[in-house]
This record gives C-alpha cells, sequence and structure tokens, in this order.
C-alpha cells in the first residue's frame, strides 16, 4: 500500500509540474499601456476606437505554483549506476504544515474593445483549466517513510485535497472615468462548468499500535466529481472500479450548458498626483454549481486492522495487500448523487506607480489569493515604460512561495495594425524549468485601427495611467482622449 500511496502522490505532483501552468499576472498588473492589462484591472481601458483579439490567439496564460519544492530539489545523481532518480527524502524535508501544487491554463480565443460613448466596454471567451491540491507535510512523510515514525501516534491527514476545474467564462466589462482623478471598471461573467473533481475537507488520521503495529483508521472525506465516467460496484454496493466511459461525447462535453456559474472582477485607478498613480482590483468572486454527469464518494467512519499473522511491517507485500483488500471492501467511498458547488478563488491586487521620467515610472504591487482558507501572498517590484506609440516594456522582480529570485519582463509591440503583447513573473525559470517553483506566461496577438497622432500635435503624458498610448480621439473634435 506504501507504494502504491508513493506513486499516487508523485503522479499528483508530477502532473501539477507537467502542465506547468497559477493565475498570478504580477508583472503584467501595472503595465497600463498594454490593452490586455485589462484581464487583471478591469479598469484599464484603450484610447483607441476599438481592439480585436486576433482569432484563436488573442490570449493564452499559464501559471505554475508550488509552495514546498522545485523539481529539481527532488532530483538526484547516482554515479554508481549512472542514473537520476527522486529523492523523496528531501523533498518531504522541504514541507512546512501543508503545502499547495496549483497550475492553470487560460485560453482566450475570441476579445474585443471599443468605446461606447464615455464606456470602454470590452467582451471575451475564455476556456479555463486549473488544478489545486493540498497535501499536509504528515501525509508525505506517510507515505514515503510508512507508519513507522508515527508507531503510538496519529499520523492526521486533515487538509488533504485533490481538486481540478473546467469551465467557459463570458464575460462583460466596462470601465469609466467617474472624476478627473479616477477610473472604475468591472467584469461580469457567465460560467459554464465542463468537468470538476472537488475535495471539500478532510479529516482524520491513521493510528499504529505501539503492542501489535495494528492500524486504527479515521477517514471523514468526501470527492465529488462531474465528469462522463463509469463506476462499477462490488456485491456489497462498495467501488471495485472508476474508469471514463466508453461513449463519451466530447463535443456535447464541450457545449454543456448544466453547469451554471456566476462571477464578477472589480478594479480602479486613481491619480493621487501628478507623479503618483493607485490601482488595486479584486478578481474571481463567484461560483459555480454542478449538476451534470454527477458522483458523490463518500468515507465516514472507523476502520480497524490488526495485519497478517506472517509480517506486521508497513512495507510487507502479504500485509500491504491484505490492508488494501480491507480497505476496498469495507471501507471505501460509495458513490452518492447530488448536485454540489465550487467556488472561485479570489485574488487581490494593489499597486502603486511613481513616475520618474516622461517615459518610464518604478511601481510595486502586492498580490493575495485566498484558496481554503490559506493565503498566498506575493511581492512586485518593476520598472515600467508608459506614452511610447509602438512600444512599450516592463522589468520586474518577484518574491512567491518562498522563492526570492523571480525576474520578469513584459512587452507591448505595435506592429502596423497587430498588437502583440507578451508577460512572464519569472523570465529566467523556463530556461531551468526543474528549478522553479513558480512559472507563469501570458502572451497573444490583437489587431488594432490606425491610430496616428493628428499632424501638429504632440503627445500629452498620462504618467503611465492609461492603455496603450493611441494618437487618434474616437470622439470628433476632440483632441487625445484625457484621463
Amino acid at each position: 500500500m506504501q507504494k502504491a500511496l508513493r506513486y499516487i502522490l508523485l503522479i499528483m505532483l508530477v502532473f501539477s509540474i507537467k502542465l506547468t501552468e497559477a493565475q498570478q499576472n504580477l508583472t503584467l498588473f501595472l503595465m497600463h499601456d498594454v490593452p490586455q492589462a485589462n484581464y487583471v484591472n478591469p479598469a484599464v481601458s484603450y484610447q483607441c476606437k476599438w481592439i480585436v483579439g486576433f482569432p484563436g490567439l488573442a490570449s493564452t496564460h499559464v501559471n505554475y505554483n508550488n509552495s514546498a519544492f522545485s523539481l529539481n530539489e527532488g532530483l538526484r545523481y547516482d554515479s554508481s549506476v549512472d542514473s537520476t532518480y527522486f529523492n523523496f527524502d528531501q523533498v518531504v524535508d522541504n514541507f512546512n504544515n501543508t503545502e499547495i501544487v496549483q497550475s492553470s491554463v487560460y485560453y482566450t480565443p475570441l476579445y474585443a474593445g471599443f468605446w461606447l460613448k464615455n464606456n470602454w466596454i470590452t467582451l471575451s471567451v475564455t476556456e479555463k483549466i486549473t488544478s489545486y491540491n493540498t497535501v499536509p507535510k504528515e501525509v508525505a512523510e506517510l507515505v514515503w517513510y510508512g507508519n513507522t515514525p508515527f508507531v503510538g501516534r496519529q499520523a492526521s491527514i486533515n487538509g488533504l485535497r485533490v481538486n481540478g476545474l473546467h469551465f467557459r467564462e463570458y464575460a462583460l466589462g466596462i470601465a469609466r472615468d467617474v472624476s478627473e482623478r479616477l477610473t472604475l471598471g468591472v467584469h461580469a461573467k457567465l460560467l459554464f462548468g465542463k468537468g470538476s473533481v472537488y475535495t471539500p475537507k478532510t479529516q482524520g488520521g491513521l493510528t499504529t499500535n505501539s503492542n501489535n503495529f495494528g492500524l486504527l483508521i479515521d477517514l471523514d472525506t468526501k470527492i465529488h466529481t462531474s465528469f462522463p465516467i463509469e463506476v462499477e460496484l462490488d456485491d456489497e454496493g462498495y467501488v471495485e472500479n472508476i474508469e471514463l466511459r466508453e461513449d463519451v461525447d466530447w463535443m456535447q462535453y464541450m457545449m454543456n450548458k448544466k453547469n451554471l456559474g456566476m462571477g464578477f472582477d472589480f478594479g480602479f485607478i486613481y491619480q493621487y498626483d501628478e507623479k503618483t498613480t493607485f490601482s488595486g482590483s479584486l478578481l474571481n468572486l463567484g461560483l459555480i454549481s454542478w449538476g451534470s454527469d454527477l458522483n458523490t464518494f463518500v468515507s465516514d467512519g472507523v476502520f480497524e486492522f490488526t495485519g497478517t499473522d506472517s509480517s506486521t511491517d508497513f512495507n510487507s507485500g502479504d500485509y500491504a495487500q491484505e490492508l488494501n483488500d480491507s480497505l476496498r471492501h469495507q471501507f471505501l467511498p460509495v458513490p452518492d448523487n447530488g448536485g454540489f458547488t465550487t467556488r472561485l478563488t479570489p485574488e487581490l491586487y494593489l499597486g502603486a506607480t511613481r513616475t520618474l521620467t516622461n517615459h518610464l515610472n518604478a511601481g510595486a504591487v502586492f498580490y493575495s489569493r485566498l484558496q481554503r482558507n490559506k493565503l498566498m501572498p506575493a511581492f512586485t517590484l518593476s520598472a515600467n515604460t508608459y506614452d511610447y506609440r509602438r512600444f512599450n516594456a516592463s522589468l520586474s522582480y518577484t518574491a512567491i512561495n518562498g522563492d526570492y529570485f523571480n525576474i520578469g519582463a513584459g512587452l507591448g509591440v505595435k506592429m502596423g495594425v497587430f498588437h502583440l503583447h507578451a508577460a512572464a513573473d519569472n523570465l529566467f525559470g523556463f530556461f531551468k524549468l526543474e528549478n522553479q517553483r513558480n512559472l507563469n506566461l501570458r502572451f497573444g496577438l490583437s489587431i488594432v485601427p490606425r491610430c496616428d497622432e493628428p499632424k501638429g500635435k504632440q503627445p500629452k503624458s498620462k504618467n503611465g495611467i492609461s492603455a496603450m498610448p493611441c494618437y487618434h480621439s474616437p470622439y470628433k473634435g476632440e483632441g487625445k482622449r484625457k484621463r
């Protein structure tokens, strides 16, 4: 059983790493001259009449977070056999209480923005896949070292969770100047869930008797799923096998509208004085109600196992097999149909910039994500250009997940009618993926109209608080739009 648990934990961690996908956009947040900063602050607008994402290439965002370790911290080379192996001893030593492994992929094939009177309107369709897993340190120790360190006491499994979501988001955004200094923005989002695995809580533990090495397992947990799977039961009604249905209609899966949800984003930009700007946003306030392809697996009770006559060693093959059979027939979760609700993960950005020159400002961003009552903060310092006609850039430094060496960069480049954006919070991490606890990348291509400055006019500095500079007003008889 211990070997099986090892593989389960390893697969879970490696799967999340291979996705190479967290949600923060710390470098992009203060790049207000790049229209796609509207994704993370709904108050960011655009100076030109309209913008449309290049079909299928509007924006892609991938992110990965691991608060416990980097892959390289667990890899070791054995010269005697000339091979590399994964050293879980080092990995487990890195754990502090409950650690988080999280990944996400956001794909936006359709995006558009335009001015309607004094309102900047945005429309977008985004496919979102996220995975969020919490692993307590004692679970990692139990998986790797077995029950020997816990003889006579309980190994707690409180907080062990594996979660994943796939949903589609239709978003409508509005940004508007409400005064000379203040701009407010909001996104209203209609959500359609496609697939989900959700564990609302896990409590209990495993206690090893110091006299006979018998096991007392106390487990209270649920696993909710909304996915086209087939569940096979044994004669007693317990779960025997779970597999993907053979007749899955993936087109029907992608167009499923039965799992409905709502969400909201809020943002502001405040011009404090001629050189100082404050901005902030609160994202992902919402939930999804799941009602299709439902299964709920429940485990609630106490199970005692005294071992075999041949051995009470946790690593023994006979012991592990008998324990596994007993758990499967007497303690495995029982499927139970019923709907469930998952909440989105709230994110908070607070930023400030200070003008240094006519085309350069310095900025700072505080970020925090609240997931399962656990705060995951980050802090970024950056230098950002603004008020350039065709090129804007950012260079950033970020501290996150106990990793204090993250150098990021961002670009917004206008090439004729095309606008390219790209931003990463850990640029050099992509050259050595195995050393990283945090990776983030957003990129995409948009189409913009011709936005030339009228002859004889000089661009007026906006101190870096508006969207990418455009020297064309959507309003007749006016010069450059004021902020």
